[in-house]
């Protein structure tokens, strides 16, 4: 029995020896600290930039939603919404900006108040981590091509996004958009920014 054996073992260890070139396995998988910030300013570069509000942005993040060929349908309608809640607030007109640096901080802008924060975005799962004045926010980002990107929010971590900005706390705002959001779940909004 232990003959059978023995030849097939060795010929599994001759093999793993030449696919390794000779090199032990923790040699060539070893990440460094360097291969992180090297990646990392990598990614920040392909969002480094100012970016302007385009439209708002609508996605579905959870599966209860509505299946198959309604979430389009459903998607467009809470667009809709979303654009005349958006116009009301004066959204529209204030446009507002997002940049983000590639040392990973970032600003916003928007109603004439300005935030400074940092970010953290992992291309593969498309979240995006926020501090804003060491508050911490998560969201979604899909870049859409090279000049646009879709930056949505959990309902009520838009609320909160609001509500950073101060200027929205004592208004009627957070009330109307509360109210239009409340009626939807698993849904993202937020929204399209074009690139400048």
């Amino acid at each position: 029995m232990a003959a059978m054996i023995l030849p097939v073992t060795t010929s599994c260890k001759t093999a793993h020896k030449n696919a390794g070139n000779g090199l032990h396995p923790d040699e060539v998988f070893t990440v460094t600290e360097d291969d992180i910030a090297n990646e990392t300013l990598k990614i920040n570069r392909s969002l480094q930039g100012q970016w302007k509000y385009k439209a708002p942005s609508v996605g579905v993040s959870g599966k209860n939603l509505i299946a198959g060929i309604a979430k389009p349908i459903a998607k467009g309608k809470l667009k809709k919404k979303l654009k005349n809640a958006y116009k009301k607030i004066g959204l529209d007109k204030a446009s507002p900006q997002f940049v983000f640096n590639e040392d990973g901080t970032c600003s916003m802008k928007m109603m004439g108040v300005s935030l400074k924060g940092t970010y953290n975005y992992n291309p593969t799962t498309q979240k995006i981590s926020f501090k804003w004045h060491g508050v911490p926010l998560s969201a979604n980002l899909r870049p859409d091509g090279k000049q646009k990107m879709h930056l949505t929010f959990d309902a009520d971590k838009l609320l909160k996004l609001m509500s950073l900005m101060g200027r929205f706390s004592d208004s009627s705002t957070i009330k109307a958009l509360s109210t239009l959001l409340d009626n939807y779940e698993d849904v993202m909004v937020g929204f399209e920014l074009k690139k400048q």
